[in-house]
């Protein structure tokens, strides 16, 4: 079981990095006669979005050492699971997406689910 708490600090940092794309992507002025190139130059200079680049390189290279730990076909859905329900929630709390009563029932079970499957394989 200790193993599978590995997999929450990669949930988190793809979540920051998705969370902080997003904002800084809509933060970013646009303009109708900026080019394609210029918007990614500006995306590719900003210090933010490259943390949340860095981070979700991070993420990929901790991915590989818990797969290495864990059967993929459990480790998969928790990660994609537990990312999920943190985007969704910090979404909500930092880039104010709306909440609804369906979404806070998925991510609810989704991690039924999730606690389900982890209780299968112990």
């Amino acid at each position: 079981m200790k193993t599978y708490l590995l997999i929450l600090p990669i949930a988190l940092l793809v979540a920051y990095s998705q969370l902080i794309v997003k904002w800084r992507s809509t933060s970013v002025e646009h303009t109708q006669v900026a080019s394609f190139s210029t918007h990614l130059l500006r995306f590719l200079t900003d210090p933010v979005i490259l943390s949340a680049y860095g981070a979700a390189l991070f993420a990929s290279f901790a991915w590989l050492f818990v797969i290495t730990r864990l059967p993929l076909a459990v480790a998969f859905p928790v990660y994609i699971g537990v990312t999920f329900v943190m985007v969704l929630f910090g979404g909500w709390l930092f880039l104010a997406e709306s909440m609804t009563v369906t979404k806070a029932i998925a991510a609810l079970l989704i991690l039924a689910g999730i606690a389900l499957g982890l209780n299968s394989d112990v």
